[in-house]
């Protein structure tokens, strides 16, 4: 079944000129050619190396690879002033949105480049692997370079929603592959020591607003989950998914979990996103511990 998203006209967001100037662009541009550079060099490493890496770094060697052309899509468009297109579920949803969710979309991406490599990184440097650390700290060091050469991600964006959407007739599973599986893996149980799992996690099935809240404004910072510690950055969401999808997403993963715990609708999803409308930070650990309910 297809379902209609409401198309979102952002007056004054929708011309390039007025949301990024030929020098902005020029100088996100100049960053990018660079990091594209050592991105080319790292990946020759990997091929030189693949007989020797551990079977978690081979994964998200490959991983990083789809997340990369992925961001580079979001990338170009944001640069070239094409509005973004979206799919909600099997079907490509044009959103009529504006530039400025555009150059949200495109920092949320970089945010999540961001983490892969950092999170690589580390990896590479606790098996002696230094030249690949060296260049996947460069990299995460260079994405949160251009991510604040975005204007206006300090600003709040408005979040897509259909009035009408059901999260019941989207596929959960297939939103999650496309959006989450590449850090936390296909069976939402993680990487030990690098990304945290999503099933039997308090941050899953604990109260309703804690996991949309981390899909909306992304979470920073040291974690516990199941008893070990992880380190790192979840990004934002909220320019990539639509309410009814984040709630399609966090719906299958309570499933995935034991127990039997309450739906979350669109609505909720809605409803913690006016709540929290004017946050453009993530959240940490220890500020959504002191949240009992929205």
């Amino acid at each position: 079944m297809i379902i209609s998203l409401s198309l979102f006209l952002f007056s004054c967001q929708m011309g390039r000129s007025d949301y990024m100037s030929q020098e902005q662009r020029n100088e996100i541009e100049g960053a990018y050619d660079s990091l594209q550079t050592t991105y080319t060099a790292l990946l020759a490493e990997y091929k030189s190396s693949t007989d020797t890496l551990p079977s978690q770094l081979s994964d998200l060697y490959s991983q990083m690879q789809n997340m990369h052309s992925e961001m580079d899509v979001s990338h170009r468009q944001m640069l070239s002033g094409n509005l973004g297109r979206h799919m909600q579920g099997n079907n490509m949803m044009a959103e009529g949105m504006g530039m400025h969710m555009q150059g949200h979309m495109t920092g949320e991406w970089y945010s999540q480049m961001m983490g892969m490599h950092k999170q690589m990184a580390q990896m590479h440097q606790t098996i002696g692997q230094q030249s690949m650390a060296r260049m996947n700290q460069r990299l995460s060091g260079e994405y949160g370079n251009m991510r604040r050469m975005i204007p206006r991600l300090d600003e709040p964006t408005e979040l897509p929603f259909n009035e009408e959407g059901d999260p019941a007739l989207l596929n959960g599973e297939n939103l999650f592959s496309q959006n989450c599986a590449s850090c936390h893996g296909g069976n939402a149980e993680g990487v030990s020591g690098v990304f945290p799992p999503l099933v039997n996690s308090k941050w899953v099935t604990g109260d309703k607003s804690i996991p949309i809240r981390i899909l909306l404004q992304g979470l920073q910072g040291e974690i516990d989950v199941q008893g070990q510690t992880y380190q790192g950055i979840m990004p934002s969401f909220k320019a990539r998914l639509s309410a009814a999808e984040i709630a399609s997403i966090l719906n299958y993963l309570r499933d995935q979990n034991q127990g039997d715990f309450s739906e979350i609708t669109q609505d909720d999803v809605i409803r913690v996103s006016k709540n929290t409308s004017e946050r453009t930070r993530p959240w940490t650990a220890s500020e959504l511990n002191q949240i009992t309910d929205e």
